[in-house]
């Protein structure tokens, strides 16, 4: 366990390069997952799209207010691990813990623990064969499952 803490992230990274064909297919739709107007709309706080890019599972942007202390990533496409579970084992920390939503009905998770991270509202699903992960950073602790309860309130990707 020791040996595949030490080198995650190279399997991460390793694992990105093999995803590229995947990553490049999805990235040829420009536009982010979600418009700003509905994000702010929805979240209650102005963001624009800082960033656009092909992400690891598909077309990826990042969101932030004016002042960049709240960023909001979305990382949305078809999932390349045999399970939901697996992407998740593979792409965050050892350690890193979920926690179910009941009775959701796209399998939804959110957040709970990872090792050597402060705690920051996260939610991960799947939908129609895809994987949509979306990560929320800059809330103050006391504020997490609030903006996670937002999370899941947003309409779910792909439509």
């Amino acid at each position: 366990m020791k040996k595949f803490s030490k080198h995650w992230h190279l399997l991460c990274g390793l694992l990105a390069i093999g995803l590229s064909p995947i990553a490049s297919h999805a990235a040829d739709n420009k536009s982010c997952p979600y418009t700003e107007a509905y994000l702010s709309e929805q979240l209650g706080v102005t963001v624009k799209v800082v960033t656009q890019m092909p992400g690891l599972l598909g077309p990826a942007c990042e969101y932030a207010d004016a002042k960049r202390s709240l960023k909001i990533a979305v990382d949305a496409g078809r999932n390349p691990a045999p399970s939901a579970d697996a992407w998740r084992k593979m792409a965050n920390p050892p350690g890193t813990k979920w926690k179910t939503v009941a009775g959701d009905a796209d399998k939804a998770v959110l957040l709970e623990a990872s090792p050597n991270m402060e705690l920051h509202p996260s939610l991960s699903y799947e939908r129609k064969g895809w994987l949509v992960q979306i990560n929320v950073m800059g809330i103050q602790a006391n504020e997490v499952s609030k903006w996670n309860e937002k999370l899941l309130k947003l309409k779910r990707l792909p439509e």
